[in-house]
């Protein structure tokens, strides 16, 4: 098969040139893409557990573990730890991160519409389709 034509070559390169595109975006704020997602996420569920994250991220916790501690040190965020249980955390969004949350999703907004233009609603919208097609043929249905 030509390396163009293989579905992994094209997924990999679109999804390099969108990366770098949102980090360019964002790197103003000192926020990463996948710092903006967790914001996200806290933004419209505040006090899930890392493991939520992880899970609505569609992430592995260790990689939660590092964008939690980045954030944490940017004073953007708080772990509280349950009493009873101290290895129960829950993840909290601080006044300091809602504040750029509702800035750097403008951002995310605006690139998001820079970087799909040209695609009138329909036509996202089977892009969308397709995208969900092919995630759900990687997934492994033999026991």
């Amino acid at each position: 098969m030509e390396i163009n034509s293989c579905i992994n070559f094209i997924l990999s390169n679109a999804q390099n040139a969108v990366q770098n595109y949102f980090k360019r975006e964002l790197q103003q704020y000192d926020i990463t893409p996948s710092q903006y997602a967790l914001l996200q996420c806290l933004h419209t569920q505040d006090g899930l557990t890392p493991s939520q994250l992880a899970q609505a991220l569609r992430l592995d916790t260790s990689s939660i573990t590092g964008v939690l501690s980045r954030l944490e040190k940017k004073g953007l965020i708080d772990r509280v730890y349950n009493q009873e249980d101290r290895r129960s955390v829950s993840i909290h969004l601080r006044d300091e991160g809602n504040a750029l949350w509702a800035q750097v999703d403008r951002v995310i907004d605006a690139a998001n519409a820079k970087i799909t233009q040209g695609l009138d609603q329909e036509h996202y919208e089977q892009f969308l389709s397709a995208l969900a097609i092919i995630e759900g043929n990687t997934v492994d249905n033999n026991p």
